[in-house]
């Protein structure tokens, strides 16, 4: 088998989308003739709020191996900023910590001691001082990890794959503020420099990858699409409830840019006409990471106190009994799907077979996953929301199955395991 070395810092059992990925290639790789090697952050079990994220995971570094994979888990080296806020929670501190983190935006990119991830690099380089690797795959954010495959690459004279969930300096979720706008400039330099240096650079959308290709002039044979999927023999084995109650499900974070004030306004519309008494929305793991709309959720909360839930963010196995369970599964969008860039979570949702309701902000339907199929509904206002989910609950009432048209086949195609297929299939050919 060839052998692939992996940097990552998002990773099982951290619950995010982020970690899911290069969670797969350890899980499938091997089937495609590849011996993964994955260097990461050591996580603690069930983390269900932000503090936890920065806290240090005490103890050794941990090492699973196999004859077809390896696993080495790290204990965070926790920084000075990290520390304040695990000590004195996210709101003391604020302008020291944006202090040091002004300091170690600009210096990592220049000096190891300025980042706290710094450790992946070295165990990386002392495990390649023993052993060789065909490719060194390095998947990001964070993306002062491009850094260190950069330069490991270099070292050992080993072929480099950079893999983007999201764009790092193109992506446009990021605030224009002028000191942000100066960071983004500062570390395109460094950007340009490891795409030039890689053999392939991967991302989920065709978006993503033309416009790191339009912004650096880099020859379109070293782009690769890797799209987003689910795990989805995960879902055979579980068997859909028979529930009386009509369950609305959203998982994952939000982000202050979700279309929560037309989502929760459409419920209200819904709620107050029908009163229905088998009906609940439940919201998971949105206390994970802050956002503004977190606030509004909990007023609505005790608005319908019978309705409404949230709760903690779930091990997969929990979570993915809840999303077969659903109903109907939320989806809050700014940007449209119609550029391609499609979240790991709608792969989740359509795995399910339960329908996913769209609420977004951008008006157009358009979309590359699955297009004029009964798999997504698209919703722009609180009208259209409260609208949808009433025809989807008097369905419900009716005993009419509401579950979508998509075959086996289909729900292969979004797997993880064919995105992986395509990679190895990729390295192959290089």
């Amino acid at each position: 088998m060839r052998k692939i070395l992996i940097l990552c810092y998002d990773f099982a059992p951290l619950p995010s989308i982020g970690a899911q990925r290069p969670s797969s290639f350890l899980k499938h790789l091997p089937k495609y003739g590849f011996h993964p090697v994955v260097i990461t952050r050591k996580w603690k079990e069930n983390i269900t709020t932000h503090i936890e994220y920065f806290e240090a995971n005490e103890g050794k570094e941990e090492i699973t191996e196999t004859d077809f994979s390896t696993l080495i888990r790290l204990p965070e080296k926790q920084s000075f900023k990290n520390r304040l806020i695990v000590k004195h929670g996210i709101n003391k501190y604020v302008l020291l910590r944006k202090l040091v983190s002004f300091t170690e935006v600009f210096l990592k990119w220049l000096v190891p001691i300025a980042d706290d991830k710094y450790y992946i690099c070295k165990k990386a380089k002392d495990y390649l001082q023993n052993n060789k690797v065909d490719f060194i795959l390095v998947t990001g954010e964070p993306f002062i990890l491009f850094k260190y495959g950069y330069s490991l690459s270099k070292e050992f004279n080993i072929p480099l794959l950079l893999d983007y969930r999201d764009g790092w300096t193109t992506n446009h979720t990021q605030n224009s503020s002028a000191l942000n706008l100066l960071r983004l400039k500062f570390e395109s330099l460094f950007e340009k420099k490891y795409l030039n240096h890689a053999l392939l650079y991967s991302s989920v959308s065709e978006g993503v990858l033309y416009e790191i290709e339009n912004k650096y002039n880099v020859p379109s044979v070293k782009k690769f699409l890797l799209k987003n999927g689910a795990e989805t023999d995960k879902f055979k084995s579980i068997t859909k409830s028979q529930n009386k109650t009509f369950n609305l499900v959203y998982s994952g974070t939000l982000y202050d840019s979700s279309p929560v004030e037309e989502l929760l306004a459409g419920l209200d519309k819904f709620i107050t006409k029908l009163n229905p008494k088998n009906f609940k929305v439940t919201f998971i793991g949105i206390r994970l990471k802050p956002c503004k709309h977190i606030d509004s959720i909990e007023k609505f909360k005790v608005k319908y106190p019978s309705q409404v839930e949230i709760i903690d963010s779930l091990p997969h196995e929990k979570l993915y009994q809840y999303l077969t369970d659903a109903s109907l599964l939320l989806l809050l969008l700014m940007k449209s799907q119609k550029k391609g860039i499609i979240g790991g979570k709608t792969y989740e949702y359509a795995a399910t077979r339960n329908p996913i309701l769209v609420v977004q902000e951008e008006r157009t339907e358009e979309t590359p996953f699955f297009q004029g199929r009964d798999i997504q509904c698209f919703t722009f206002a609180a009208d259209e929301v409260a609208e949808k989910i009433e025809s989807y609950y008097n369905k419900f009432q009716q005993g009419i199955s509401i579950q979508t048209s998509i075959t086996d086949e289909e729900i292969f195609s979004i797997s993880r395991e064919y995105q992986v297929k395509l990679l190895a299939e990729k390295l192959n050919s290089l």
